[in-house]
């Protein structure tokens, strides 16, 4: 019973994590979860008398990206809504991060970066078991279906998409897939990092698969996620003496007959999807190339704006221009000069929180590059995953505390909060 009583009040963290990453799967009155979550964070920051001074580098940060779209649309003299609803997203993203790790500190006091993590990866894990339940149960299909937005993924989206690929619960196509691979990154980083039990064990490897086969079905940039976790994996048990080396070697071996019992749960269930899901591993085998379809013609996609006006300064507008390269649509967008600085910005945030630790840094550089990687196949950044670390440090750096409406409450006691700031140090090491 005191287990239970343990368990029940983390599940307002990973409801608020699961709509955090997944804001299309719940209508609330036409808009998605993220811009109520974000007001609610925004107004819980300021009732907690703007705690942290780096969130207003960030919106300066943010604001300069803001500039550059607003120049570029001023020189062309044109109008872009496109860029007034990414950048209100991304403001709305930034305080809902501040709301979930509130939320995360208020229930745990002390999380690690580690319960982060978890929590990312268990809401990618539900998220796959419920697009699995709407895609063999037409009740769990139904009662799904009438909670998340219909405004993009209407009835017919779905029925069309669903006729090559699982459609997930909340998202789709393109972006499916790169959360997916976000999951097997951050479970990458949790078996390399924590000594697990073998019940957690097991359970950690089995979200694996799951997340993976599920992903796959979505959307085939899941593979990237997996690869950009291996490299996680082979660089921290090449150069880290703390990482779990021998439950690194047990995972692969156990991988082997996972994947191969979730190959056989996935023909089962999603046959009519087998020869598009595992187009990249059939075309390997007979023609040693890895590569699909959709994949071989991205060189014919990238593309380079002709005249020197567009290069420098884009068209001031965010269109297709018949690509899918995202490279390519921010240079016909805000030009050369905005393309760097909109995958500079992660960098800019993740500067914010980095750490004398590594491997903790790690995880934001290989959530980074993997979002760069994802750009040659489409557009698409991962900024609210670095949001996400950025407030956890935030929320570190000033004495792990949780702000009150007359002060701080630090989680640690007050006297060894006086001791160390009267020694001038951090309870983590922040690169200042």
């Amino acid at each position: 019973m005191s287990r239970l009583k343990e368990v029940i009040p983390m599940f307002l963290p990973l409801i608020l994590m699961f709509y955090f990453i997944y804001p299309q799967a719940l209508d609330i009155k036409g808009s998605s979860f993220i811009f109520l979550s974000g007001v609610v964070g925004l107004v819980l920051y300021v009732y907690h008398k703007f705690p942290f001074k780096e969130v207003i580098y960030v919106l300066i940060a943010m604001g300069g990206m803001l500039f550059i779209c607003y120049t570029s649309a001023w020189l062309n003299n044109t109008d872009d809504p496109y860029t007034f609803g990414y950048f209100r997203s991304q403001i709305a993203w930034l305080f809902a991060a501040y709301l979930v790790v509130f939320s995360i500190y208020k229930i745990h006091g002390k999380p690690s970066f580690d319960t982060i993590l978890v929590y990312i990866a268990a809401a990618i894990g539900l998220q796959a078991l419920i697009t699995f339940g709407m895609n063999t149960n037409d009740g769990v299909h139904d009662f799904f279906f009438s909670l998340q937005m219909q405004s993009e993924y209407t009835e017919e989206v779905m029925e069309e998409g669903g006729n090559q690929r699982l459609m997930g619960y909340g998202i789709g196509f393109f972006g499916a897939g790169a959360i997916s691979g976000i999951g097997l990154i951050v479970i990458s980083c949790l078996l390399m990092r924590l000594k697990l039990s073998n019940k957690a064990f097991i359970a950690l490897a089995l979200l694996y698969v799951l997340i993976f086969y599920i992903g796959l079905f979505m959307a085939r940039t899941t593979v990237i996620g997996a690869v950009t976790g291996f490299a996680v994996i082979g660089i921290l048990y090449l150069w880290d003496n703390r990482s779990m080396k021998k439950q690194a070697k047990v995972f692969f071996l156990s991988l082997i007959f996972l994947m191969a019992a979730g190959y056989v749960l996935a023909m089962f269930y999603f046959p009519q999807f087998s020869d598009w899901a595992f187009e990249l591993f059939i075309n390997f085998v007979k023609t040693g190339k890895l590569e699909t379809r959709s994949s071989s013609g991205l060189d014919e996609m990238f593309r380079i704006p002709e005249d020197l006006d567009t290069l420098v300064f884009g068209s001031g507008r965010m269109l297709f221009s018949d690509t899918d390269v995202g490279y390519s649509r921010m240079l016909f967008w805000v030009g050369v000069p905005g393309t760097l600085y909109f995958y500079c910005y992660p960098m800019l945030v993740a500067r914010f929180h980095m750490t004398k630790d590594w491997t903790v840094n790690l995880v934001s550089a290989a959530i980074i590059i993997y979002s760069m990687g994802l750009n040659v196949k489409g557009w698409i950044d991962l900024n609210l995953i670095i949001y996400l670390f950025f407030f956890y440090f935030m929320f570190y750096k000033y004495y792990i505390y949780i702000p009150g409406r007359r002060g701080t409450r630090t989680t640690a006691g007050s006297g060894n909060q006086k001791k160390r700031r009267n020694r001038g140090i951090n309870h983590i090491n922040i690169i200042n």
